[in-house]
This record gives structure tokens, sequence and C-alpha cells, in this order.
């Protein structure tokens, strides 16, 4: 599946979980809904291909029911909860992007190097393995990426991948 930017399909991005939760009704200060919109419009413009990981959805509903609970149970039911997913599944911009054996890997490196969230090595090892840009608001990664040197992925914030398409 290697995606780099394609004369047709724009540069090849996947987001980090942190751009799903809000698409489940958790806010997320970094991440305005106006974000989020222009990452559509450029998805549906073609100027960039969007991938999001499976594995995004497993942190992301851990903190759905953790913000349900905290909420004393007011929050998205199970029934909402399948037909979001659906809607993440069969929408028209957004790709699925699965880790593989050399993801883990290189996922199951960072850890041994010191870096202990376990999703987003996944995730960065996933972008690496597949040639896609890494979009996060993660500095942490990012800093541990740079000091160890580990070298895959290009990662960028949203607000890097947005002001290089300004209007």
């Amino acid at each position: 599946m290697n995606k780099k930017a394609g004369a047709d399909k724009g540069l090849a991005i996947l987001l980090d979980s942190t751009y799903l939760l809000p698409v489940f009704g958790i806010e997320v200060k970094e991440v305005s809904e106006e974000v989020l919109l222009r990452l559509r419009s450029l998805a549906l413009r073609r100027l960039v291909e969007v991938y999001y990981s499976p594995i995004s959805l497993v942190e992301v509903l851990s903190k759905v029911a953790r913000e349900t609970i905290r909420r004393g149970g007011r929050g998205l039911e199970p029934g909402e909860v399948e037909a979001t997913i659906k809607i993440i599944e069969g929408s028209e911009y957004l790709k699925p992007a699965h880790p593989n054996p050399q993801a883990y890997a290189l996922a199951y490196r960072m850890k041994l190097l010191g870096h202990n969230d376990m999703i987003d090595n996944l995730l960065y090892a996933t972008a690496t393995v597949h040639g896609l840009t890494f979009i996060t608001i993660d500095r942490k990664l990012k800093n541990f990426l740079q000091h160890h040197k580990i070298e895959g992925a290009t990662i960028l914030s949203h607000h890097e991948l947005l002001q290089h398409y300004q209007p």
C-alpha cells in the first residue's frame, strides 16, 4: 500500500487517533471543527489521501467509554458507537491502513527504547511501512524519534499540513 504523494491522489496521510475523537463527540481543544472540515475539503479535492488505522479505534473507544463513565453514563450508547464506526468504515475519504509484521516490529523496537504508548508506536510504524505522512499533535513522539534517531514516516501537525495548502 505504499502511498506516497501521487499526482492524482495527493499526499497520503495517516491521522492520529486524536482526529477521530470529535467524530465520537469528544471535544479536542487543539482539533477544532474547522480543522476537520479543512482536512475533509483537502481530501475531497484530492489534495490529500486520508487514512486511519483500526488500531486508533481501540484507543478512541477506550477514551469514549472513560468519558461516558465520567459523565455518569451520559454519552454514546453501544448502537451509536457501532453506527459511528460504520460511518468511518464507509467514508468516501477515510481509508484503513493496517499494521503489518514490519510495523509491529518497529513499534516493539520503539517500546524497548522507552516510548511506552504502544498505540502511538503502532500508528507511527504503520505510517512508516506504508509510506504515509503521520499527522499528529504529539510533540513527545516527535522528540522521542529525533532523540533516538529513528527514521521513518514524516510527522506533521495539522497546522503544518494546512499551512502548506493555504488557499
